[in-house]
């Protein structure tokens, strides 16, 4: 602010300082402005903002509710998709490591069992591998939402 604009602010809040009266001395615009500034400053110290009705935060709430749903709503579908996005991102490079431990599994055992039982075996890692992998990433939205939830609650109460 302008030194005009410092004057004319303390003038304004009752906060003058010596220096205030110096330059309304020698500014003219400073010097006409000093009475209405004094007032307006008199008009509204006298003026009482009344208290707000006690049923306008219900009010508030009521009238925002369809707001703030489709704002959840769509905040908890963008962490879905994230939570979904991270959770794919390293899935090849989990399905390519545990096609190789299977390999090694398969080429270790089959020098020490027939090859039958060393595949029956294999199989049945690689299906448990699966079930596991599936009851992960089926976990995903439903921790997801869960944390969205959370989230939710604790900056709504």
């Amino acid at each position: 602010m302008s030194t005009c604009d410092d004057v004319r602010t303390r003038r304004f809040l009752g906060r003058s300082i010596a220096d205030d009266e110096t330059h309304l001395a020698t500014c003219a615009a400073c010097g006409h402005d000093a009475a209405t500034l004094g007032q307006l400053a008199n008009a509204l110290a006298g003026h009482r903002v009344a208290a707000p009705a006690a049923d306008l935060e219900a009010r508030v709430l009521a009238k925002a509710a369809p707001l703030l749903a489709a704002r959840r709503r769509h905040a908890s579908r963008w962490s879905l998709a994230a939570a979904v996005l991270a959770a794919l991102l390293p899935l090849p490079l989990i399905l390519t490591v545990d096609l190789w431990a299977l390999q090694a599994i398969y080429g270790g055992l089959s020098r020490l069992l027939p090859a039958s039982l060393s595949l029956y075996l294999v199989l049945n890692y690689a299906a448990l591998l699966a079930l596991l992998g599936a009851l992960t990433y089926g976990a995903i939205p439903l921790l997801a939402e869960r944390q969205a939830r959370g989230r939710h609650e604790a900056l709504h109460g």
